[in-house]
């Protein structure tokens, strides 16, 4: 006798469905309808009637009891076969209706079609069947019946190659032990296609709408046949990390020798309050790194605090993603090496630190690094203070979170990193709860609905979330990664921004307290609305109402200060803020919330600052300037590579040395840009000493900006294009932008003014656009790691104090901002990392009308035909292409001549270095139609034109170079 053990789970879910679901008039009603229709479709093959077949398809069409598919294989049939077909048909529908004959029914049918499935084939005939008796012959269908002798947990489950009789009687048995036992759950089920309609209730429809979550996925798990209790919550998605994290967590939860050293206990209460001790009482808050004020505080300690020391930064570091594993070692052998005998690392904790990590800890991660410290040494002690805690921990996912969630403090990333390294099978590695909820609400709809909202319940839903994205991929997902991030997070998150709020706001000095209690606030005793996602206007109109005692333009800046703390500002951004002549640097971690109370109200978020704080006479000259803005909250992110230098930096990549060389710029201590030097290979491409070339590097570095002058055809434009992007880096060609003054360019050209624009409406306008240097200078705003070059060419044809206007004074003060003309409200500086080359031609007369005010503001290199890197630039040129040297002594004879009157004058070699030049031909058109008239144009007024060609023409300066040459001889 066939036994069901799970029969009661069964029919305890189908009570539940059925309390809540009439399913039976969604079953029964339409099947009996069907067998009715059949049974007179029946009667045809009796009384002779051709067309019975087609009949028959027709009163099947449009049933969800058969497949689709198969009933159009049998129609194809019917049309190729009917004869045949209609034989094995009647021999079960009309000549044997009984369930023994099933089996030679689909066996007669596959011999006519293999396209038709045995399962369809007998679900056909169970069909056929239900029209003879619908309450002992009820339909069968494949899936749905192996399923539910499963979850019965029925003895004997044929196969899809077994007999299609066996197969049905097996269902039928099952049918009626499933009436037997169903009045025991209050079901009353007349007959066997009642009892068919109820398997059909059970593993086929969805949970009800008012189930909750829990009980819908409890009901989907057991309906999947999901053995939970199989699930090692212990094994996670990087093994040889979280191997490593075990090999230090469970002898430290349980109490055993530490990992490093098998003669010591490191986890226990009185080591944890040794080591917070040092470390949080004894805080270091003046420079320095972290590890060099850990070494000071650990000086004296015992071999087993410093043990716990070094087994508790290895759990903050092992799952960081943005650590190198070579930083992650060198940080405990550093701390191993304190005590008197310094232990290996063992093998499986160094495997571990070299895994690459789980996650991305952020800025945040590092700059928190002593207060993880403290937050995991209460941990120790709050489990071996408490045995039930220590118990707890080590028994399930949600123990160990609930000891972990009641340790004080406020850190949930580093709770959230040791919960994922202690149940890496349960817990996923997210540590930022904003992204945890936001993935848990995108996805929920996968596990019928969100649990709840509180930290467990979220972290249930990501381990159901995961494992059903497993199943139905067959991978494990990446959240930050696609095809999920932009489900969860359809704006990517930008990047991490600084800002510097100010501490004086109208009564006592704030940083102090900030940096002590873990916060910044902004005064908001007169502000009835502080809420994050306020518009600008809205916050202007409250601040209008509120502080109608200040100036316009005071309620102005506050008003834009809210905007920024309340709505820009980001968890994961920089912020900064001044006390004397320190500058506290540190780390939002939260959102806006109202703090204190009507008389001191207050808007703030958490920081995590770094410990101690900086001198302000270290901070580079761009980050100076801009804490001199008004406003008391100031966005520096333009200088945010500069104030990065200043973070703990064990998290930053150093440069190799063949990154060195691959790239264009280096970067001081202090975040300044450190222009490239002078190599080999320019000095041969350019044909320059390269000492000359570093010279004009070093100018660049220092000034800023310089001027090759010098007369026509010395090359000034092209050195200043190659110098400019060899400096860029060739990759970076854009990054050089290249403009020519003329008398008619003015500082709307140049800089920006009011140009006309054609509006959305089709309408022209006149709107603020920004000229060449405005674009440049924002862009090397906007990356302040690599150098940007304007190049400025015929610089004097222009009349520079219209062309400059209050530009002049940036010139020469780079760390200074000041007002600009067409936006008083706005202020502006020239970025560090933005060169100026200018070039000046000396045969210009209006080289005599550039003020001393320029010259001041600019280095001036003379590029000389007869002096510096220019002289023998031909002789060079000519030799290394293998050419005959007479260019280069026509060129000497005719400066020669010229220097007798006007050394400015003065023709430049690369007239001779085209390549026409080198033929008879090309000197003569040369000399003709390009030095000739310009020479003619130099001493208009001086010499007449038959003077200037007896005296300068190509058959004089031959005469000269040929009789130089035989005096020579």
């Amino acid at each position: 006798m066939t036994t069901y053990p799970k029969i009661d789970d069964f029919l305890k879910w189908a009570a539940e469905l059925a309390a809540v679901i009439d399913w039976v008039p969604a079953e029964r009603p339409y099947k009996l309808e069907l067998a009715e229709r059949l049974s007179a479709t029946r009667q045809l093959p009796t009384s002779g009637e051709p067309g019975w077949l087609d009949q028959l398809l027709n009163d099947l069409a449009g049933t969800n009891l058969l497949n689709w598919r198969s009933l159009g294989n049998l129609k194809s049939l019917s049309g190729n076969r009917p004869a045949e077909l209609k034989s094995a048909v009647e021999k079960l529908w009309v000549t044997n209706p009984s369930p023994d004959s099933l089996t030679s029914f689909v066996e007669e049918i596959r011999e006519l079609s293999k396209d038709l499935a045995p399962g369809n084939l007998l679900a056909l005939g169970t069909v056929l069947l239900m029209s003879v008796d619908p309450a002992a012959f009820p339909p069968y269908r494949a899936n749905p019946a192996s399923r539910f002798l499963k979850l019965i947990g029925s003895e004997n489950i044929p196969t899809n190659s077994s007999p299609a009789a066996e197969r049905y009687e097996v269902f039928l048995g099952a049918l009626d032990a499933l009436m037997d036992a169903a009045p025991q759950y209050g079901l009353s089920l007349s007959d066997r296609l009642d009892a068919q309609g109820l398997v059909w209730l059970v593993t086929n429809y969805s949970p009800p709408a008012d189930w909750t979550p829990a009980q819908k996925r409890e009901f989907l798990a057991w309906r999947n046949l999901e053995a939970v209790e199989d699930i090692d919550y212990r094994s996670g998605p990087i093994p040889e990390l979280e191997q490593a994290a075990a090999a230090i967590l469970n002898p430290g939860l349980t109490g055993a020798p530490s990992p490093f050293d098998k003669n010591v206990v490191a986890w226990t209460e009185e080591n944890a309050l040794e080591l917070r001790r040092r470390v949080f009482e004894d805080f270091d808050a003046g420079a320095g790194t972290f590890m060099g004020k850990l070494e000071k505080q650990l000086a004296g300690a015992s071999h087993g605090v410093i043990l716990l020391s070094a087994e508790l930064l290895t759990l903050q570091c092992l799952p960081l993603s943005n650590l190198r594993p070579e930083t992650k070692l060198a940080r405990i052998r550093t701390v191993l090496s304190w005590l008197d005998t310094s232990p290996e690392i063992p093998d499986i904790v160094e495997r571990g630190l070299r895994a690459g990590g789980a996650f991305n800890g952020g800025t945040g991660f590092n700059v928190q690094l002593w207060r993880h410290l403290c937050w995991l040494c209460d941990l120790v002690i709050s489990i071996h203070g408490n045995p039930d805690n220590a118990k707890a921990a080590v028994e399930s996912p949600q123990g160990f979170h609930d000891v972990a969630e009641a340790v004080p403090g406020n850190l949930p990333s580093i709770r959230y990193s040791l919960e994922y390294m202690s149940w890496p099978g349960f817990f996923v590695p997210v540590v930022n709860w904003g992204h945890r909820k936001r993935i848990r609400n995108a996805f929920a709809n996968e596990i019928e609905g969100a649990s709840g909202d509180s930290e467990f319940d979220v972290a249930s839903d990501l381990h159901l979330i995961l494992a059903a994205q497993e199943r139905r991929t067959g991978q494990r997902p990446n959240w930050y990664a696609e095809p999920y991030l932009s489900r969860w997070n359809p704006q990517t998150d930008p990047a991490p921004r600084a800002w510097l709020v100010k501490q004086s706001q109208g009564r006592t000095a704030l940083a102090g307290q900030w940096v002590s209690e873990g916060f910044v606030s902004l005064d908001a005793e007169y502000l009835d609305t502080a809420e994050e996602n306020t518009t600008l206007e809205e916050l202007q109109t409250a601040v209008d109402r509120g502080y109608e005692h200040l100036d316009y333009s005071e309620r102005r800046l506050r008003a834009r200060s809210y905007q920024m703390f309340l709505n820009l500002m980001k968890p994961e951004d920089l912020v900064l803020t001044l006390q004397g002549e320190l500058v506290h640097l540190g780390v939002i971690t939260g959102m806006p919330e109202r703090r204190g109370d009507e008389l001191m109200a207050s808007v703030g978020r958490d920081v995590a600052w770094q410990g101690g704080g900086v001198s302000r006479d270290t901070l580079p000259a761009p980050v100076l300037s801009l804490l001199e803005e008004q406003g008391t909250v100031v966005d520096l992110t333009g200088v945010l590579p500069a104030i990065r230098t200043f973070l703990e930096d064990d998290d930053v990549e150093p440069v190799t040395e063949a990154a060195k060389e691959e790239s264009p710029v280096e970067m001081t201590p202090q975040g300044m840009l450190v222009l490239r030097a002078a190599s080999d290979e320019l000095a041969e491409k350019l044909l320059m000493p390269r000492g000359d070339l570093q010279e004009l590097i070093d100018l660049l570095q220092s000034r800023n900006q310089i001027v090759f002058y010098g007369p026509p055809g010395t090359g000034k434009t092209f050195l200043a294009g190659k110098i400019a992007r060899y400096l860029a880096g060739e990759e970076h060609a854009d990054h050089v932008t290249t403009v020519q003054f003329h008398p008619s360019y003015a500082y709307e050209d140049f800089f920006e003014g009011y140009r006309p624009a054609k509006g959305t409406d089709g309408q022209v306008s006149f709107a603020l656009t920004p000229g060449p240097l405005r674009r440049i200078a924002a862009e090397a705003a906007a990356h302040r790691e690599r150098p940007y070059f304007l190049i400025i060419d015929e610089m004097n044809r222009g009349n520079l104090a219209k062309v400059f206007g209050e530009l002049y004074f940036l010139l020469e003060y780079r760390d200074q901002r000041i007002n600009l003309q067409y936006n008083s409200d706005e202020k502006f500086d020239l970025p560090p990392n933005l060169f100026i080359i200018g070039t000046m031609n000396t045969a210009d007369r209006s080289i005599a009308m550039v003020d001393a005010a320029i010259r001041r503001r600019f280095a001036f290199v003379e590029l000389h035909p007869q002096e510096g890197m220019t002289s023998g630039l031909l002789e060079r040129f000519l030799e290394a292409r293998g050419l005959d040297n007479r260019p280069a002594q026509l060129l000497k004879a005719l400066n020669a001549e010229i220097a007798m009157e006007d050394r400015d004058l003065m023709i430049g070699p690369s007239y001779f270095m085209k390549e026409h030049a080198g033929t008879d031909k090309g000197l003569k058109q040369l000399w003709k139609y390009e030095l000739l008239p310009l020479l003619e144009e130099h001493y208009y007024g001086r010499l007449s034109r038959p003077e200037i060609h007896e005296r300068f023409g190509l058959a004089a300066i031959e005469r000269k170079v040929d009789g130089t040459a035989a005096a020579a001889l």
